[in-house]
């Protein structure tokens, strides 16, 4: 490669890892990652350093990965307070030992350090694998793929206000294949010193970006279509996977700034976490018509590590449409059965939003519950819904008085007490104090859970607030250090602290009622009612919901009991629902192959993150394709007219792996090309002898011949790529098989 070439290189391989770090900081995870495209652009320059270098290739390797580590960790000690340089180092290794023995013991880390130094080092790695590839091994995908699809992820959870990233990343990506192709067909040719424009590789480049550019437009102004419904148990079946590698990336990088995704697309995150800010917006995002007011849950969390709220192992049933969740007959008393209708507004849902506790859903759907089926965790549709599908939910809410809740016993079920009173180890004991010191002298459960509630929205609600240090308890800073924060904040704190003093309690997360409506008769609920709660369990009652936020108002409560639905009122409407239609007018829209089949459960905001690579990846292929097409018509049309047949012939059998040798005569290729397809051996000495004469002998053919030499190069070259291309091909998939399987052995 020429100077020339290798800075075009260089400078599309700056764009597409340079791009992906830039996308990363524009997403607003967290602070310093604008280092991560600074570190990634140093990697390039040491994949070609090392990949032009005569090091033997291990420790060609091991130089290039342990001076990236070397790089970053001291770019990224430094942000470390400390009186010195030493100092900043110990304490930055410290925490870098804190967040492994967390990822090895599977506890949670809320050091966002950690994760731009982990985003940092991936930066690295794309570059330097990525130079390598190109400079040592002519190889582009390498380069290509691994930043591609950490940028399409980093899309399918930030917002679409990134997509330029997108756009400029497949340019790049169609320039360098197209510039790497011709690079080394130019190469060759001069090493076989054979005749070519000047630099044609660059004028490809630039045909194939044109071509890359017309596709990506169309593509993204073509409608996107419902994914058939025969590939959702395809789906279904990577949906467990992926949860829990999303579970683990959410426990070790815990506390980075919320998605805009998360929100517009109605979704939950699989864990809460001390975050620095967020902001909500007002678009709307559902739709709600029902009997009375509710919260719309979305998801409950039962386990607290000190320094987030996750979930305990969860099992997941499939539920067909209308099949109960659980056995209605056993309801606890005080609730009344109703039926909500839910439109979705935003672009998407991957959660079931219900009222308190569901029955039965409209929708087939999965339900995920802890170790006793009535232990609600989450409740995702199977196919996720699109922007205004409607869905039904049978469900039953609470209508229980105080004076009931001041007299439900203490007697609590075995699955209540093993997930809902659990505290780490080290939970701090002054926490502990303190929630006595609240409780006073309450006499009852609701009484006590009323005071941690009265206690707890005395505080200042904010929305930019100090997050925990690294290792600290986040209810112990909350109490005792900050004394200010927002919804995840307060309503762990009460359930914590109320499990410190024997009382079940756990953490719920969805959205408030929402604004009533009075033309369409719903309730409108938009993107600032999200909201986390506390539910406190009451034994006979179920869970009950508290409000701890200050800029909440108090739940409805009555003072004096009323009338609760009798079991045999339940199962008659349990039965009746089961094969009922739903009151909703749009019934049409509840057919199940009305529903797109996105693998992402976490976060659908338009295509999911899987769509979008496959997407990509297609366009990269088809562009890369008619690049190709351009670069191989405008090389033939650069050669004489009698040349064309014969320099068709050499580059499809070079492909092949059947091109001719530096020695080898025309005559001599076309006999030895011959001898592998006997059935053109005569028109192989046809054309190879009319491109003699007319080279050598200066006797170029008629206009007549010369379409007939034509036609015959096209010929030949269909049966080579017929026979010797699909052999060729054949053979080296065998052989990858081969080596896959000898590797696993």
């Amino acid at each position: 490669l020429r100077g020339r070439e290798c800075l075009l290189l260089l400078g599309l391989l700056a764009v597409i890892v340079g791009g992906s770090g830039m996308a990363l900081d524009a997403a607003g995870w967290t602070d310093h990652l604008e280092l991560v495209k600074i570190i990634g652009i140093a990697g390039i320059g040491a994949g070609w350093a090392i990949g032009r270098s005569k090091l033997p290739g291990i420790w060609a390797h091991l130089l290039g990965l342990s001076s990236g580590a070397a790089l970053a960790t001291l770019m990224y000690a430094t942000f470390v307070p400390a009186p010195g340089f030493p100092e900043s180092m110990q304490l930055f290794a410290d925490r870098v030992f804190q967040w492994l023995r967390a990822a090895a013991s599977g506890a949670a880390s809320t050091d966002n350090l950690l994760f731009a130094y982990s985003m940092a080092l991936l930066a690295w790695l794309f570059g330097y694998l990525g130079a390598w590839g190109v400079f040592s091994r002519l190889n582009p995908w390498l380069a290509i793929v691994p930043p591609g699809i950490a940028l399409l992820l980093n899309l399918s959870y930030a917002s679409p206000e990134l997509l330029p990233y997108v756009f400029v990343y497949l340019l790049a990506s169609f320039l360098l294949m197209m510039t790497l192709n011709q690079a080394g067909r130019v190469a060759r040719w001069r090493f076989e010193d054979v005749e070519h424009a000047l630099h044609p590789g660059s004028g490809y480049a630039l045909a194939g970006a044109a071509v890359g550019l017309g596709i990506v437009l169309v593509a993204w102004r073509m409608p996107v279509g419902d994914v058939s419904r025969a590939i959702t148990p395809i789906w279904e079946q990577f949906q467990g996977p992926w949860q829990d590698l999303q579970a683990n990336f959410d426990r070790l990088y815990a506390s980075l700034n919320p998605s805009p995704t998360s929100i517009r697309g109605l979704a939950t995150l699989q864990s809460l976490a001390p975050r620095g800010s967020f902001e909500l917006g007002d678009k709307p995002v559902l739709r709600v018509t029902g009997q009375q007011p509710s919260y719309w849950r979305a998801a409950t969390y039962d386990r607290y590590t000190g320094q987030l709220m996750t979930n305990s192992s969860a099992a997941t049933d499939r539920r067909e449409r209308r099949q109960p969740l659980v056995d209605a007959t056993e309801a606890d008393e005080g609730r009344r059965y109703g039926e909500y209708g839910f439109t979705v507004l935003a672009p998407g849902s991957s959660v079931i939003y219900a009222p308190d506790s569901p029955v039965t859903v409209s929708v087939p759907t999965v339900y995920e519950h802890r170790a006793d089926l009535h232990d609600f965790a989450l409740l995702r549709p199977v196919a996720a819904l699109h922007e205004q599908q409607t869905y039904s939910v049978l469900a039953s809410v609470p209508s229980v008085s105080v004076s009931e809740l001041r007299q439900a016993p203490t007697i609590y079920p075995s699955w209540v007490q093993r997930e809902n009173l659990q505290l780490p180890s080290t939970f701090p004991e002054a926490v502990r104090q303190q929630a006595w010191s609240v409780v006073g002298d309450a006499t009852t459960v609701y009484d006590a859970a009323a005071n941690m509630e009265s206690y707890l929205r005395t505080l200042p609600y904010k929305t930019r607030v100090r997050v925990p240090p690294p290792g600290e308890d986040w209810v112990s800073f909350l109490i005792f250090s900050s004394k200010e924060g927002y919804c995840d904040y307060y309503a762990t704190a009460m359930a914590v602290m109320l499990r410190s003093v024997g009382i079940p309690a756990r953490v719920a997360t969805g959205y408030v009622t929402g604004e009533w409506d009075p033309a369409s008769q719903s309730y409108l609920v938009r993107e600032n009612d999200a909201h986390t709660w506390t539910e406190v369990y009451f034994p006979g009652y179920g869970w009950i919901t508290f409000e701890p936020s200050g800029n909440r108002d108090l739940p409805a409560r009555p003072e004096f009991p009323l009338v609760a639905t009798s079991p045999e009122e339940v199962q008659s409407i349990v039965q009746a629902e089961v094969g009922q239609s739903d009151f909703l007018d749009n019934e049409d829209d509840l057919d199940d192959t009305s529903f797109v089949a996105l693998p992402d459960p976490s976060g659908a905001g338009g295509l999911s993150w899987l769509l979008m690579v496959a997407v990509g990846l297609l366009i990269l292929v088809i562009g890369s394709a008619a690049g190709l097409g351009l670069a191989w018509m405008r090389s033939l049309a650069a050669l004489p007219a009698f040349g064309r047949p014969y320099a068709r012939i050499v580059r499809l059998a070079t492909w092949s792996g059947f091109g001719p040798h530096a020695s080898h005569t025309p005559y001599e290729f076309a006999t030895e090309l011959g001898r592998v397809l006997p059935g053109a051996a005569g028109q192989l000495r046809a054309v190879s002898t009319a491109y003699v004469e007319a080279l050598y002998g200066k006797r170029p053919p008629t206009v007549h011949d010369l379409q007939t030499l034509d036609r015959t190069g096209k010929e030949i070259g269909g049966q080579i790529l017929r026979t010797l291309g699909l052999r060729r091909v054949r053979r080296a998939l065998g052989s990858r098989l081969v080596a896959i399987i000898g590797d696993r052995r």
